[in-house]
C-alpha cells in the first residue's frame, strides 16, 4: 500500500509538472474569438500627423503654429496594449512622454494615440511612436520636426 501512495505521488507531480504554464510570458500565442492563433506580426503603424521635417515655432511667440499636432493609428491581428510616442531634443534627451494603455482605457485596444507638443527651445526634434500587441510584439516609427525661434510677443528689436 505504502508502495502505490509513493507511485500515486510521483505520478501526480509529474502531471503537474507538465501542465505549469508561464502566465506572463505567452511566446506570441493568443486566445481570440476564433480559437488560439500563433501572432507574431507587430502592429502597423500609420502616423497622421506631424509630416516628416514639419516645423513649428517657439511658445508664445508671435508666429504661429507654436505647437505641433501628434496622431497616429495602428492595426494588428490582436489587442494593442499600449500605444505612446517619445519626444527626444537633438541631444538624445527625452524631453515629453504620452501613453495610453489598454488597462486604463477599460481593457480596449489602443488603435490611436492624440497629443500634440509645444516649447520654448527651438531646435530639431524627434518623435518616436510606439505601439505593442498583446503578444508582446513592438513597432516603431519616427518623424523629424524642427521648432524655430520666434520672437516673443510685446518685445522691442
Amino acid at each position: 500500500m505504502k508502495n502505490q501512495k509513493f507511485y500515486l505521488a510521483i505520478l501526480l507531480m509529474c502531471c503537474l509538472s507538465l501542465f505549469s504554464v508561464d502566465c506572463e510570458n505567452n511566446n506570441g500565442i493568443i486566445e481570440g474569438e476564433e480559437g488560439i492563433i500563433e501572432e507574431s506580426n507587430p502592429p502597423e503603424i500609420t502616423v497622421l500627423s506631424p509630416n516628416e521635417d514639419a516645423q513649428f515655432y517657439t511658445e508664445g511667440g508671435t508666429d504661429s503654429p507654436d505647437y505641433i499636432v501628434i496622431e497616429a493609428t495602428a492595426t494588428d491581428e490582436s489587442k494593442i496594449e499600449i500605444g505612446s510616442v517619445t519626444i527626444f531634443n537633438s541631444s538624445g534627451v527625452q524631453v515629453d512622454y504620452y501613453e495610453e494603455t489598454s488597462a486604463t482605457q477599460n481593457g480596449q485596444s489602443i488603435t490611436s494615440i492624440y497629443t500634440s507638443f509645444s516649447t520654448f527651445e527651438s531646435g530639431d526634434y524627434t518623435l518616436e511612436y510606439k505601439f505593442m500587441d498583446m503578444a508582446g510584439n513592438v513597432s516603431f516609427e519616427t518623424r523629424q520636426v524642427t521648432c524655430i525661434f520666434s520672437e516673443i510677443e510685446g518685445s522691442e528689436n
